[in-house]
C-alpha cells in the first residue's frame, strides 16, 4: 500500500513515491539511555561521530544501498530531527532517494513503531530496517539477492538480519547487549537467539538437532541492526502487542514459536565494514574505525556534509580549514580537527577528536578525547578518554579523567577534577553543585533515575577500560555454559559429572599437579592459563567486566568446564589475598574483603547450581589450607560471599558435612578455625545476626 500522503510526517525530496525500489524505516530513537545526559538535550542521532552527525552515515549507507523512500521515525527531541533532515542534503533536489519524517513522540520501543507503521499502512514491501546510528560500507546488492532468493526458495521467511564477523572481545562488539546466534551454516538460517540476559543452558528441540546437520554456535558475531524485513513483520508486531525489541522479544519470539511457522536469515559480512554506536565504548571503537580508514570510503576527507573541508594527513590526521595551531603545539597520530579551531603552544593532542570553533590553551593535554564543538579549554588543563559537549569551559588547570562526559555549557572550575564516574550536566532542577564543579563553575552531578535504572540495555555506570573510552554493563555474555537438547537437559538433572579434586603450588600462577591421575594435560593448561588471565587482570586493574570476557573466552576455547574456572578463579584470589597481607600490610580481614568484595560478581557469574556452591567452598578450601593464616581468609571470604547471597547456608552445611572437607590434617585446620562463624550461622536469630558477625572482627586482630 502506498503512503498516506499527508498524514505520516514531513516529506521531501519530491511528491512521487517509487514503487519500484526498497523502502528503509530508519529509527532515529535508540529507546535507551545510555549516552545521558547528553541525549536530554540533543537526539542521539544527531550526536557528532568524527565531527560529522551519526546520521550521516546512517543515510550514505542507504543512497549507496539504492533505496527509493527513506521514512525517519522521530520520537526523542523529534522537532530537532525533522529539523535537521528538512535542511540537509539529502531533502534537496540531487538527493537519490525521497526522505520523509514520521512523527512518533509518544513510541517508547521499537515494537510500538512496527505497530504504528502497519496501522498507517506505508509499507508496501520488503523494506531495509536500520537504526540512525550505523556506520556500514558493505555491498548492499548482494545482501538484497540473497534475500530474495531465500524467499523463493522459502515461503515462510520473513527477515534476513546482517552481522559481522568479529570476535567475542572484538571492540565494536556490543559488551552491554551481546548475542548468541545459532545458525544453519549451510544456508545461514538463524535457529535460535539469546541474549546476555538469558544465563544457564540454552535447551534446543531434538528435531532441530536432526533437521540442521551443520549447526553453529556464534557469539562471536558484531550486529549492525540491518535487517530486510517482509511487510509480514510490522504484521507481527500489531499481533502480538508485547513485542517491544527488535531483538530480545521478535526475533527470539518468533524462533521459539511452534505455531507461526515463520523463518528468519543471516547475512555474514566479513571484508566489509558494519557497525553501531550504541554505548559509548562503541561511540569510541567506531571513531578509531573511521580515522583509521577501516570504514573507507567512510572516512573524514570524504566530506559527508556539504560544508565540510577536511583533509587527509599523514599519521591519520584530518584538519579543516581556518585550523590555528601554535608552533610548539604537537598533534600526534589518530586525530581530527575542526575548522576554526586554535590550539596554544606547548598543547599534545592524541588520538582525539575536536570539533570546530573550539579555542585550546597552553599546555593541554588531550588523550583519547572527544571535543565537541565551540568548546574553550584554558591553560593546563588534562583530558584523557573523556567526552565535552558543546560550548563547555574547562578552566585553567582542571583535570577530566577517563570515563567522564562533561554535557552542553558547563563550565568546570579551576583546578578542579572531575572523576572518571562523573557525568556533569546543566538540564536539572538542582543548583549548581560547587563541590563538583568550583565556585567558579556552572553544572551539577547527572544521576541515573529509576528508569535509567532499569533500562536492560543501559549501562550502570561508566568505568574507564584498557581498550576503549569508557564501558560498563550489568550482566555480560551469555555464561554459555552448555548447549543441549531438552532430553539431555533432562538427564543432566538426573546425573552430575563425577567431580575432580586439585592440589596446587604455592605461586598461583605456577604449574599445577593433579591429584586424580587421570585428569589431562589439556585441565592443566587451562588452569595455568585461568590463573594468568586473572593474575594479569588484577595486577593491570582490568574492569571486572573485561576480566570476566577474557576468562570466559579462554573458557571457551579450551573447552573447559566451570568446575576448572571456579578452582582457577580461587587460586588466584586468594594468592593475591596473600599478597596484600604480606607486601602492602593490610590484615587478613581487610585484604580479604577488598578482593572478594570485588570480584564476587565473577563468582557469582560461575555459579549455576546449588551443588556449585558446594564445589566452590571445597576450592577455597583446598586453597586456604596451603596458606599462612588461610583459615582466617576463608572465613571472610565466606562471610563476604554469604552477605551477597552467592553462597546459601543449605550448601554451606552440605560442604561442612562433606568428607571431602577433612581429608587432610590441612584442611581440618581450616575447619577448626571456620567452626565459631558456622556456628554463628546455625544458632544466631535474625535479629542478632548482624552483631555476632561483628564480634568475629575481634578474632581477627
Amino acid at each position: 500500500m502506498p503512503p498516506k500522503e499527508k498524514k505520516h510526517g514531513k516529506k521531501g525530496g519530491g511528491d512521487l513515491v517509487n514503487e519500484d525500489k526498497l523502502q528503509a524505516i530508519v529509527l532515529s530513537d535508540s529507546y535507551q539511555t545510555r549516552f545521558m545526559p547528553l541525549t536530554a538535550e540533543k537526539p542521539r542521532c544527531l550526536l557528532p561521530l568524527a565531527n560529522t552527525p551519526l546520521i550521516e552515515y546512517t543515510l550514505e549507507f542507504l543512497a549507496t544501498a539504492g533505496v527509493g523512500d527513506v521514512y525517519v521515525v522521530c520520537c526523542s527531541l523529534s522537532d530537532m530531527v525533522e529539523e535537521y533532515v528538512k535542511k540537509s542534503k539529502w531533502n534537496g533536489p540531487g538527493s537519490p532517494f525521497r526522505v520523509y519524517t514520521i512523527l512518533a513522540p509518544e513510541s517508547s520501543s521499537v515494537g510500538d513503531v512496527m505497530r504504528d507503521l502497519d496501522t498507517k499502512g506505508l509499507i508496501r514491501g520488503d523494506f531495509l530496517l536500520i537504526s540512525g546510528d550505523v556506520v556500514c560500507n558493505m555491498d548492499f546488492q548482494k545482501v538484497l539477492d540473497e534475500h530474495n532468493e531465500r524467499k523463493a526458495k522459502d515461503k515462510n521467511a520473513i527477515m534476513t538480519m546482517v552481522l559481522r564477523e568479529g570476535s567475542a572481545l572484538h571492540r565494536t562488539r556490543q559488551r552491554t547487549d551481546p548475542g548468541l546466534f545459532v545458525l544453519d551454516q549451510e544456508n545461514g538460517r538463524c535457529l535460535r537467539y539469546e541474549t546476555a540476559k538469558e544465563t544457564g543452558a540454552i535447551a534446543l528441540d531434538a528435531e532441530v538437532l536432526e533437521e540442521h546437520d551443520n549447526i553453529a554456535f556464534r557469539n562471536d558475531l558484531i550486529d549492525c541492526q540491518i535487517d530486510i524485513c517482509t511487510p509480514d513483520v510490522p504484521a507481527l508486531f500489531q499481533e502480538n502487542f508485547d513485542y517491544d525489541h527488535i531483538r530480545q522479544d521478535f526475533v527470539k519470539g518468533i524462533l521459539t514459536s511452534d505455531l507461526l511457522g515463520k523463518t528468519i536469515y543471516t547475512h555474514l559480512i566479513s571484508k566489509k565494514y558494519g557497525a553501531r554506536v550504541q554505548s559509548a565504548q562503541t561511540y569510541d571503537a567506531v571513531s578509531r574505525d573511521i580515522i583509521s580508514r577501516y570504514t573507507y570510503p567512510i572516512v573524514p576527507d570524504s566530506n559527508l556534509v556539504d560544508d565540510q573541508t577536511f583533509n587527509y594527513q599523514l599519521g591519520h590526521i584530518y584538519k579543516e580549514n581556518g585550523v590555528v595551531l601554535a608552533q610548539s603545539c604537537h598533534i600526534e597520530s589518530g586525530t581530527v580537527i575542526g575548522a576554526d579551531t586554535f590550539i596554544g603552544g606547548g598543547s599534545r593532542i592524541s588520538k582525539s577528536v575536536i570539533g570546530r570553533r573550539c579555542k585550546i590553551g597552553e599546555n593541554v593535554v588531550l588523550d583519547g578525547a572527544y571535543i565537541w564543538d565551540d568548546v574553550v579549554i584554558e591553560d593546563n588543563v588534562t583530558i584523557k578518554q573523556a567526552i565535552v559537549a558543546d560550548k563547555a569551559i574547562i578552566k585553567s588547570h582542571a583535570n577530566i579523567e577517563p570515563g567522564a562526559v562533561i554535557s552542553f555549557n558547563v563550565v568546570i572550575g579551576h583546578g578542579r577534577t572531575i572523576q572518571g564516574n562523573m557525568k556533569v550536566t546543566l538540564k536539572g532542577d538542582d543548583d549548581d553543585d560547587f563541590t563538583v564543579v568550583g565556585e567558579d563553575g556552572q553544572g551539577m552531578l547527572y544521576y541515573e533515575s529509576e528508569v535509567d535504572q532499569d533500562d536492560e540495555s543501559s549501562s550502570a555506570s561508566l568505568h574507564k577500560t584498557t581498550d576503549g573510552l569508557v564501558y560498563s554493563m550489568e550482566h555480560l555474555y551469555m555464561s554459555d555454559t552448555s548447549i543441549i537438547s531438552d532430553d539431555e537437559e533432562a538427564q543432566r538433572q538426573r546425573t552430575k559429572k563425577q567431580k575432580h579434586k586439585r592440589a596446587y603450588s604455592t605461586n598461583s600462577a605456577a604449574a599445577f599437579s593433579d591429584v586424580a591421575g587421570d585428569d589431562s594435560d589439556e585441565d592443566e593448561d587451562f588452569i595455568s592459563e585461568a590463573v594468568a588471565s586473572i593474575n594479569r587482570s588484577i595486577e593491570e586493574n582490568h574492569a571486572l567486566d573485561v576480566a570476566v570476557l577474557e576468562l570466559n573466552t579462554l573458557r571457551m576455547t579450551m573447552n573447559a568446564s566451570y568446575e576448572e574456572v571456579r578452582e582457577a578463579t580461587m587460586t588466584s584470589l586468594v594468592g593475591y589475598v596473600v599478597k596484600l597481607i604480606n607486601l602492602e600490610s593490610f590484615n587478613v580481614k581487610d585484604a580479604t574483603k577488598k578482593v572478594f568484595v570485588k570480584y564476587a560478581p565473577m563468582i557469582a557469574k560461575q555459579i549455576f547450581e546449588y551443588e556449585d556452591q558446594v564445589h566452590l567452598l571445597q576450592s577455597l578450601q583446598e586453597q586456604c589450607a596451603r596458606r599462612p593464616q588461610g583459615g582466617k581468609i576463608f572465613i571472610w571470604a565466606v562471610d563476604t560471599l554469604y552477605d551477597r547471597d552467592i553462597l546459601d547456608e543449605d550448601y554451606i552445611t552440605q560442604w561442612w558435612d562433606s568428607t571431602q572437607s577433612q581429608t587432610t590434617s590441612k584442611l581440618v585446620t581450616v575447619r577448626q578455625e571456620f567452626q565459631p562463624w558456622y556456628t554463628w550461622l546455625k544458632t544466631a536469630d535474625e535479629d542478632d545476626s548482624s552483631e555476632d558477625s561483628e564480634e568475629l572482627d575481634s578474632d581477627d586482630d
